[in-house]
């Protein structure tokens, strides 16, 4: 009788071979993994795109990290990712000019020749900018070339 007294006043807990609480324990650890699956993706973009380095953006100014290597800050060019999509093609530098930066700018009239004549994406295609990075004062290396076709 003293048992069945005890036992109405208590409050029911799961055990942990009841189904509930094991369902709820595998569905928070699924949470778990997913959560932190994404939070490791994201750091590994960041860090494998080298935003960590990017130095200050100038006013009017967009960045792009791309998959051939070429971090370009595009100055003074008029940011049309939603439009058109984006091409980067990495120059052949030294090996400590490979992660830097670059200052991206609108090419003068023989540089755009040059490179057209070079490379060539078809037909609504077109040059963007062409990436130097600044070695020393006077100094600067070509780094690559910005190409955007429009986004179909």
């Amino acid at each position: 009788m003293l048992y069945n007294l005890t036992k109405k006043y208590t409050f029911h807990v799961k055990h942990e071979n009841e189904k509930g609480y094991i369902m709820g324990k595998w569905l928070y650890r699924l949470f778990g993994i997913f959560f932190l699956s994404i939070m490791v993706y994201a750091i590994y973009i960041y860090i494998s795109g080298g935003y960590y380095k990017r130095p200050e953006l100038p006013a009017n100014s967009f960045s792009i990290s791309f998959k051939s290597g070429l971090r370009a800050i595009l100055v003074d060019i008029p940011d049309e990712r939603l439009d058109r999509k984006y091409f980067g093609v990495a120059f052949k530098v030294p090996f400590w000019a490979e992660d830097a930066w670059s200052y991206c700018k609108r090419p003068t009239k023989q540089e755009s020749i040059e490179i057209n004549n070079s490379i060539n994406f078809g037909k609504g295609s077109k040059l963007e900018a062409i990436c130097k990075v600044e070695v020393d004062k006077n100094t600067t290396i070509t780094r690559g070339a910005v190409f955007s076709v429009p986004r179909l």
